[in-house]
C-alpha cells in the first residue's frame, strides 16, 4: 500500500501547484508534506516489523532443521559410523 499512497499524495501535490492563491498553495503543500512524513513513519514501522518477523521465522526454521538433522544422525545404525566416509576418525583416504 506504500506506493499507491505515495502516488495519491504526489498527485495532490502536483494538483496544488495549479492553485493561484499563495496561502492556499502553502497550506496544501504543508499538508502534503505532513502526509508524506506520516507515510514514511508508517512504512518504517511496517518494514521493521516485517524484518523482525522474517528473522524470527528464519531462526525458528533453522533451529528446527538443526534438531531434525541431529535426530536423524542419532537414529543411524552403528554400521553407518563404521564406514570411513562417515567416521569422525581420520581415515587413510584423508591423509
Amino acid at each position: 500500500m506504500l506506493y499507491p499512497a505515495y502516488g495519491v499524495i504526489f498527485a495532490r501535490g502536483i494538483e496544488g501547484f495549479a492553485k493561484t492563491d499563495p496561502r492556499e498553495r502553502q497550506h496544501d503543500g504543508d499538508r502534503n508534506a505532513l502526509w508524506f512524513f506520516v507515510i514514511a513513519i508508517l512504512s518504517s514501522i511496517a518494514m521493521g516489523l516485517q524484518n523482525y518477523l522474517f528473522d524470527y521465522a528464519a531462526s525458528t526454521l533453522t533451529a528446527r532443521l538443526r534438531i531434525l538433522s541431529f535426530k536423524a544422525v542419532l537414529r543411524q545404525d552403528i554400521e553407518f559410523f563404521d564406514q570411513d566416509k562417515n567416521s569422525v576418525s581420520l581415515g587413510s583416504n584423508l591423509l
